[in-house]
């Protein structure tokens, strides 16, 4: 399906950062893999904004490491018209602050929806004390209401014995929703400028393997946790897991198993399609 796999562990870090906990993006094209270490978010899009490129006839699928949706029910929360993933990430697109020393205004962001949403520290929680008031606090809410604390992939994933995040909880370690309040802005640049090139699954694809055309490119969420990685004695994990996904992605793509992955099983497709999204590699 592809000639090329990308894989990005993104990073919500407010300096500089390279190394242990911050960005990572490994390349597999043919027999080759590479691995870039950008010390900032701006860097990074530029990075992968270069991969994308007018010109490139790769078919390239491109894997990032945080939640591209919501639960359900979101976008109607915050009055959103239309699309609801589409509405999502161009508020977040208009939103937020995020300069080329990764200082950003996401807690500021999360505050002010959670405004919106239930005027309470609720539904993004997870803040530094210096930040927390009454519309963000440091310590997870009693209650999601009137919205779920996971979504569907999110509960799957509990139930087959795995313990993922929740889009909500923006610090702690392991925490995602502030990766994916500074990502989303960037996959939503990135879909904007190659229009005409740039997919992403499910949401413009349908929850199906994608028509992948010459200089095509795929994104689509992954989870690094999905696979079980023994990380060896002086090796940084986030850079070992980001190589191991992309040698899965190429092994099942070279086997002709990887478009199984896009037709994960029995979900609400509306749901999913239109807001929340998925993860790949996650199925019934």
């Amino acid at each position: 399906m592809f000639d090329r796999f990308v894989v990005v562990d993104w990073s919500a870090n407010s300096t500089p950062k390279r190394g242990r906990d911050s960005i990572w993006i490994a390349v597999s094209e043919g027999d080759d893999v590479s691995v870039s270490n950008p010390s900032t978010r701006g860097a990074a899009e530029r990075f992968l904004s270069g991969l994308i490129g007018a010109g490139s006839t790769s078919r390239t699928l491109i894997g990032v490491d945080f939640s591209l949706g919501y639960p359900g029910g979101t976008a109607d929360a915050l009055g959103l018209p239309g699309c609801a993933w589409e509405s999502m990430a161009g508020l977040l697109g208009e939103s937020i602050v995020d300069d080329d020393r990764n200082v950003n205004n996401r807690f500021e962001v999360a505050a002010a929806l959670n405004s919106r949403i239930t005027a309470t520290g609720a539904p993004f929680w997870g803040c530094p004390p210096s930040r927390a008031g009454d519309t963000l606090t440091v310590t997870k809410p009693a209650s999601f209401a009137p919205l779920g604390e996971w979504r569907e992939v999110e509960s799957l994933l509990r139930e087959q014995g795995h313990r993922p995040f929740s889009s909500w909880q923006l610090l702690g370690a392991g925490a995602v929703g502030s990766q994916s309040l500074l990502g989303i802005p960037m996959l939503h640049r990135l879909t904007a400028e190659f229009a005409d090139r740039v997919s992403v699954w499910p949401f413009t694809t349908g929850l199906r393997a994608p028509v992948v055309d010459r200089g095509a490119v795929v994104f689509a969420e992954v989870w690094p946790s999905l696979l079980a990685l023994d990380v060896g004695d002086g090796l940084v994990r986030d850079e070992a897991q980001v190589v191991a996904l992309t040698e899965w992605l190429t092994g099942l793509d070279a086997s002709g198993r990887l478009a199984e992955l896009f037709a994960p099983g029995a979900v609400d497709a509306a749901r999913v399609e239109q807001e929340e999204g998925w993860v790949l590699g996650v199925v019934r």
